[in-house]
């Protein structure tokens, strides 16, 4: 490749205060950065990302769980490439190759009898595309979403979403309706599992029966909760609302944009581990490895009448975004990379629980495969949110060289979506150096 034809503004070297002066001079308060200091990222292999010093950091958040597949992966970058020097971009009102080979091995991969598949941009503008073939099939209205759940930011799935980032008054739509999460660490009816019964799955049903016409078009749920801070519902929860749903008329809309493509392990979809066949799943995030792309896949019967009038997508089903996500699951699959993140994620969960007798700050580690939240409390008796230690620690891993995400309700949850080219010296290193900043944290309390 000739350096000298890409913009000489982008080979320049820059300074972070040169790049931060930039941002604040002309992007909009909208885009923010994590960290007291926000960091510079200029290159990244594997699961480890290089600030414009030099310096490494073992990234356990992918981005926003996003780079599935690590940074620069060979095969990625070489599909990427060799797209951009066929055909970066016609719209899906002409056939290309990308996009057939792509759903059609997004079929080959889906649960059985999900065959067609919608794609577009991002998760919010899948799950906005869902929701909308599904009340056009059911010819109803009403939606129901978890509560603590985040499904995106346009409006629709805004309304779906109650994860706490409410920043301006702002009413819910009559259509849509919400139901207890599967929470069990601060369950909304004070129970233990398994006595409770599953009360939060089965409360929907009573939402049907007072808050609805006793019909739904749809339950949209994430497997786990990602935004929502890595809240993963008890075994049976899944699968007492799939029944209700059902009953009730409803698709049952799987929100696969942070687990799906593995994150779980063993099984290509999270909803997968609950033994539940979903109606629909949306996809996105690790779907393009870090290339824009998200959609759907179904049943035909109900795509039978979502036609091009309903939802044409300029950029969606683009070339070099069908081809950068065809490249994303042929490296999970000749990398194994379905049965690593289930290996990789007990050794990490095993680490990770280990340090509760130590860290006292620590209140809870769950998840599933490489997909764990560790949520911080102030006291375990009261489960007071440690909000403001989550931030030290986040600023303390980050000198140490590591990078978590953020999540939970209330800022408390450590949030931990790596690439699933994560090593196991990596994963050492990485627990090393959050046991010491949890040590730091600690001294807050």
């Amino acid at each position: 490749m000739n350096d000298e034809l890409v913009p000489k503004d982008l080979r320049a070297k820059y300074s972070d205060k040169e790049i931060l002066d930039i941002e604040k001079k002309h992007l909009a308060p909208a885009v923010a950065h994590y960290y007291e200091r926000p960091l510079l990222f200029v290159g990244g292999e594997g699961a480890t990302l290089v600030d414009h010093t030099g310096k490494e950091y073992i990234d356990l958040f992918a981005g926003i769980c996003t780079t599935i597949t690590g940074y620069s992966h060979p095969k990625f970058v070489a599909t990427l490439k060799y797209q951009a020097e066929q055909l970066v971009y016609t719209s899906s009102l002409y056939a290309t190759v990308p996009y057939a080979v792509l759903v059609k091995k997004l079929a080959e991969i889906a649960p059985k009898g999900l065959t067609l598949s919608f794609i577009v941009n991002s998760g919010s503008e899948a799950n906005e595309a869902a929701l909308f073939m599904a009340r056009k099939f059911t010819k109803n209205p009403y939606v129901i979403a978890c509560h603590h759940a985040y499904h995106g930011r346009t409006t629709l799935t805004r309304e779906l979403s109650t994860a706490g980032w409410r920043t301006i008054p702002e009413g819910h739509p009559p259509g849509v309706r919400f139901v207890p999460n599967g929470y069990c660490y601060r369950c909304q009816f004070g129970k233990e599992y398994p006595e409770c019964d599953i009360e939060c799955a089965r409360y929907m049903r009573e939402v049907i029966r007072t808050e609805t016409n006793r019909a739904i078009a749809a339950f949209i749920v994430e497997p786990i909760q990602g935004v929502g801070g890595i809240v993963k519902h008890p075994p049976e929860y899944l699968k007492i609302a799939h029944e209700t749903v059902k009953e009730s008329g409803g698709l049952f809309i799987s929100d696969e944009v942070q687990t799906g493509f593995g994150r779980t392990g063993r099984k290509w979809w999270g909803i997968h581990q609950s033994d539940v066949e979903p109606d629909v799943i949306t996809m996105a995030k690790g779907f393009g490895g870090g290339i824009p792309i998200g959609g759907f896949i179904t049943r035909p019967e109900y795509a039978a009448n979502y036609t091009v009038t309903d939802s044409f997508a300029t950029f969606g089903g683009n070339p070099l975004s069908c081809a950068a996500a065809v490249a994303v699951i042929e490296i999970i699959q000749e990398s194994g990379y379905l049965e690593k993140a289930y290996k990789a994620g007990e050794h990490l969960k095993s680490r990770l629980r280990s340090m509760m007798d130590d860290h006292k700050i620590i209140g809870e580690v769950r998840g599933q495969g490489m997909m764990i939240g560790v949520e911080l409390v102030r006291d375990r008796t009261t489960k007071e949110p440690a909000t403001k230690e989550m931030a030290k620690v986040m600023e303390l891993c980050k000198v140490d060289g590591l990078l978590i995400g953020k999540g939970g309700f209330d800022g408390n949850v450590i949030r931990i979506q790596p690439p699933l080219e994560l090593t196991t010296d990596q994963i050492e290193r990485a627990c090393d150096i959050l046991d010491k900043a949890l040590t730091e944290a600690e001294k807050m309390l």
